[in-house]
């Protein structure tokens, strides 16, 4: 009995063990589909299988700002300036139609498409625009047609500075028509003239695209005339304790601030002593951006830093718009073009350049007036410019305007 038993029982493991080895080896079928045999597998590692299965892979925690970072939200805002638009009584009459109405287009519509293309658009209006309360009138003390607004308007400017050493020629009645007429158009911010000590207080703050800038202008002089002795909020001048507060508050209300001084020494081609303490000034409050009228003349760019460690570009002088100034040199003017860009860091300058111009103009009767892209002016243009027959012995041409703005600007120059 117990030899069956052995028998039967080495006969069943032989068959179990058969069978366990058939199933490991050779072909089969599952759901009707050939796999191919896998291969015996090592004793050391089936134990482990079985008695000691492996654990479910570990899933690590998903970290996202490492392993999908969000892109950083930028926005971005463009900045267009041009210099000095000085009226003389020659542009005045450039603008007169047989009607007896006046019209201004001709002097933007060559860079037109460039001002309605930035975010801000910022012109420095030398003149009053006193109306015809009084005589129209050039140098030296001037008033220009309200009509010079409306093309200032229709050229798409955003932003329009009045403090200059000309502000006070026609006196209070004509800055109060300056400041109704600019009334009519809200659209447009006007700087540097004030109807009162609470508008005077009140730091212009312009938003686009998600970024503040805040703007501030202000004159080094009225040309020896004085303010209203109880108006003296009338305009905006260089002082350095109002200039302190305005900054002040300018940086709490904006993410960036510019300033626009009327300054410098007339016909220089570089930045005198008090620019450069103005702008050692500028910087050290935090001032981010510095962009200068009155020389008449192109003057240096330049990137400054504070003994703060504060950094702030600075445009010395863009020089003429237009004018009727009869000296080859002033003819010369520049666009300041800035991009500022807004992410996780704060507001900073990303691009900046400077773009030269000329003022073209002929003779009577009608001058012929155009402001040109000093890469877009041509040569046969520059053998009509009226500053030939009007400036004695003159050195006007393309090339020698061409080589000035090289000198003034260096590397700065954008062709």
């Amino acid at each position: 009995m117990f030899g069956y038993k052995r028998i039967s029982y080495c006969f069943r493991l032989v068959f179990i063990i058969t069978l366990l080895l058939l199933s490991f080896s050779g072909c089969s079928k599952i759901d009707g589909e050939n796999v191919k045999s896998i291969p015996a597998l090592d004793t050391s590692i089936a134990d482990f299988i079985i008695e000691k299965p492996l654990p479910s892979p570990t899933i690590e925690p998903k970290h996202e700002e490492f392993d999908n970072p969000k892109p950083i939200e930028k926005n971005q805002l463009t900045l267009l300036a041009v210099g000095d638009n000085l009226i003389h009584i020659q542009i005045i009459n450039s603008g007169k139609n047989k009607d007896g109405s006046y019209n201004y287009d001709h002097l933007f519509s060559n860079l037109k498409a460039d001002i309605e293309a930035a975010d801000i658009s910022i012109i420095n209006q030398e003149t009053i625009l006193g109306g015809n309360d009084f005589a129209y009138s050039g140098y030296p003390l001037f008033n220009s047609p309200m009509e010079i607004g409306d093309a200032i308007v229709r050229a798409g400017f955003d932003v329009v500075l009045h403090a200059t050493n000309h502000a006070m020629d026609k006196g209070y009645v004509a800055i109060q028509n300056t400041l109704e007429y600019w009334k009519a158009h809200p659209t447009i911010t006007v700087l540097g003239l004030n109807e009162s000590e609470a508008a005077q207080e009140t730091i212009a703050v312009i938003e686009k695209n998600g970024i503040k800038v805040a703007m501030l202008n202000y004159t080094y002089s009225l040309n020896g005339l004085s303010l209203p002795s109880d108006m003296p909020y009338l305009i905006n001048l260089l002082d350095k304790s109002k200039i302190t507060e305005d900054i002040a508050k300018a940086k709490e209300l904006a993410d960036f601030v510019i300033v626009f001084p009327h300054w410098g020494t007339e016909y220089e081609y570089k930045q005198d002593s008090s620019q450069k303490a103005w702008t050692a000034f500028f910087a050290e409050q935090g001032v981010d951006l510095v962009i200068g009228t009155h020389p008449h003349v192109l003057e240096p760019v330049e990137w400054v830093v504070s003994e703060s460690g504060h950094r702030m570009l600075v445009y010395y002088s863009l020089g003429n718009y237009v004018s009727y100034q009869k000296e080859a040199p002033r003819m010369l003017g520049g666009i300041a073009t800035v991009t500022l860009d807004k992410d996780s860091t704060g507001v900073h300058i990303s691009e900046a350049h400077i773009t030269p111009i000329v003022t073209h103009y002929e003779n009577q009767p009608n001058y012929r007036y155009g402001v040109y892209k000093l890469a877009d002016y041509t040569p046969a243009q520059a053998l009509a410019h009226g500053v030939l027959q009007l400036e004695e012995n003159s050195l006007f041409t393309l090339d020698g305007t061409w080589a000035l703005a090289r000198q003034i600007l260096g590397v700065w120059i954008d062709e």
